[in-house]
């Protein structure tokens, strides 16, 4: 399966994506210290993704490692970014808990959709700024 193909079905799994949904409640607002940043970031990526801000997804909220898994496709992270968000639907996310431990964390995020799901996104600490490692499992 294709990369882009690949993170177009992990995005919709985590349930990222444009749509005429309207935005959700910042859910970051419910945690302490780097506990809120960790949620913020995951708030960042659904308010771009809502935007298609492709740029701001790659160059700002996605951490090194998957950036370059999604290189490794023979695209670049803004064109997957974009094709994965053409394939996804609405969403609205909310972070539910969040576990710090060093420079790696974990979200635990329900998106709401037809068939309210959770998933655990996977951060790391980059230039001082928390970045999704990974997006659900």
């Amino acid at each position: 399966m294709p990369a882009s193909r690949s993170l177009a079905l992990v995005l919709a799994a985590a349930g990222l994506a444009t749509g005429c949904g309207t935005a959700g409640s910042n859910s970051s607002k419910n945690f302490p210290g780097s506990k809120q940043a960790v949620a913020q970031s995951v708030e960042d990526l659904e308010s771009a993704a809502r935007k298609s801000d492709e740029t701001t997804i790659c160059n700002d909220l996605l951490a090194t490692p998957l950036i370059a898994t999604i290189r490794s496709s023979g695209q670049s992270c803004t064109t997957a970014i974009s094709h994965a968000l053409d394939d996804a639907d609405t969403f609205d996310l909310t972070v539910k808990s969040v576990t710090v431990a060093g420079n790696s964390a974990t979200a635990v995020v329900e998106s709401k959709r037809k068939k309210p799901a959770q998933d655990t996104f996977k951060l790391v600490k980059e230039g001082g700024r928390w970045k999704i490692a990974s997006l659900g499992a």
